[in-house]
C-alpha cells in the first residue's frame, strides 16, 4: 500500500493520557490498514510545554523514533533527553510518557505493536 502526504490526516489530542497542551497526530497508517500486526503507525509533533502522561503497555508495545527537536522520555522509570535519530520501545507492562521541555516543536515517529 502507497500512501502520499495528501492522504494522510492529522488530528489534535488535547491532555493525552493526563498530560498537557495539544500533540498532533498524523495517522501514517490506520489500525484497519496494518493486517493485524499493529495498531498504528503515526507522526506525533509535540510542541514546546505539550506532554503524553505516563501510560503503560502490555500486551501491546509502543516504538518512539525521534525525527527532530529534542523530546524528555520517561521510560521504566527512566528519563532522558531524546534527540534526532535517537528511539525507545516500551512493552511487556512497562510504562512511558513524553514532554516537549524545549522552546521548538518535536516530531516523532511512533508504532504501536500487537
Amino acid at each position: 500500500m502507497i500512501k502520499q502526504k495528501d492522504q494522510l490526516t492529522t488530528v489534535t489530542a488535547s491532555n493525552v493520557r493526563g498530560g498537557n497542551g495539544d500533540i498532533f497526530r498524523t495517522v501514517v497508517f490506520a489500525e484497519e490498514e496494518l493486517l493485524d500486526k499493529a495498531t498504528m503507525v503515526a507522526l506525533i509533533t509535540v510542541p514546546p510545554g505539550s506532554s503524553a502522561g505516563e501510560h503503560a503497555h502490555g500486551p501491546d508495545a509502543e516504538l518512539y523514533y525521534i525525527i527532530s527537536g529534542t523530546l524528555r522520555l520517561t521510560d521504566d522509570g527512566i528519563t532522558k533527553d531524546l534527540v534526532a535519530g535517537d528511539a525507545v520501545f516500551t512493552g511487556g507492562g512497562a510504562s512511558h510518557s513524553v514532554e516537549n521541555v524545549s522552546d521548538k516543536d518535536a516530531s516523532m515517529l511512533a508504532v504501536v505493536i500487537k
